[in-house]
């Protein structure tokens, strides 16, 4: 796979809510209004989208951090999915291959489900969604539905 000589991977910062927890990152994107959860793998590759380290060098990491088999296509595999998303910088692209590796191919070849890079994503609900299931109350005893819920301040 070809990567453009000029510009190494570098992770979007703006207009994102991160969240680290112990092995995933959860990342909100605020202008697309979507939520994506970055795995172990995905995490270590979009953590070091700094624009200065090389492909080659987040295969040995990944192989380090994870004790699993790594290389380069796995990490470029991980840049598309993260690329995808709208995660990656503008200026970085990894030109397409007709070769490229499915994350089925992936976990064949390594055995591993668990370091293939993987970026699950949700649409996230529009304010507007969420309120319709809010009720004024006339006070917070009454409420007794699941989808019934009293509201600070909206008390009748």
């Amino acid at each position: 796979m070809t990567l453009s000589t000029e510009h190494l991977p570098l992770a979007r910062k703006e207009g994102l809510l991160i969240e680290r927890l112990s092995d995933e990152v959860l990342v909100y994107d605020l202008d697309r209004k979507k939520a994506h959860c970055l795995n172990q793998a995905a995490a270590l590759i979009w953590d070091h989208c700094d624009g200065k380290t090389r492909v080659e060098e987040m295969a040995r990491i990944l192989q380090k951090e994870l004790d699993a088999p790594a290389d380069e296509e796995l990490v470029h595999f991980g840049l598309r999915e993260i690329g995808k998303k709208n995660l990656l910088d503008k200026n970085y692209f990894v030109e397409r291959e007709k070769n490229k590796f499915s994350r089925r191919e992936l976990i064949k070849r390594i055995g591993l489900a668990a370091s293939v890079p993987l970026v699950m994503s949700v649409l996230a609900p529009k304010a507007t969604a969420v309120a319709s299931c809010v009720k004024p109350c006339a006070d917070a005893t009454q409420c007794s539905s699941p989808c019934t819920q009293c509201v600070a301040g909206m008390f009748a």
